[in-house]
């Protein structure tokens, strides 16, 4: 079920040119999930106010249930429920969310574990993360 969602994912966001990255965070890229862990998704994008204005994007991976949207600060999310599928957290932000130094939300995210699914201006190569000097 994951696998089919990620690889939708994928292919969804290389025939789009507004997302530059997506990557798998909280437990399923830890490899701690549970039963009924969510699926933590980050996507990149220049275009972060229109996708958050226009969430029609969460209807290409199955039929939405419900879906709700929360803010965090440079991350906006809209946790969607699939019929048929995982609960899903589509993290959206803008490519400042990962410049260097990482302010404390975006270090603390990256640290616990993460897994590119696509990287197209390559921003998580190489990547190590470091938390701004106030986050230590």
């Amino acid at each position: 079920m994951m696998e089919d969602f990620i690889s939708a994912l994928k292919a969804f966001s290389e025939n789009n040119s507004f997302i530059e990255s997506v990557i798998l965070v909280g437990s399923y890229a830890r490899g701690t999930n549970q039963e009924d862990s969510d699926l933590d998704i980050v996507v990149i994008t220049p275009n972060k106010a229109e996708m958050v204005a226009n969430q029609d994007f969460v209807q290409n991976f199955g039929k939405v249930l419900s879906k709700q949207t929360e803010y965090y600060g440079a991350c906006t999310s809209v946790r969607v429920w699939y019929e048929n599928g995982p609960e899903v957290e589509f993290g959206i932000a803008e490519p400042s969310w990962i410049e260097r130094p990482l302010d404390r939300g975006t270090y603390k995210v990256l640290s616990d574990g993460y897994q590119i699914i696509l990287d197209k201006k390559h921003y998580f190569e190489n990547l190590t993360p470091e938390p701004s000097p106030s986050c230590r």
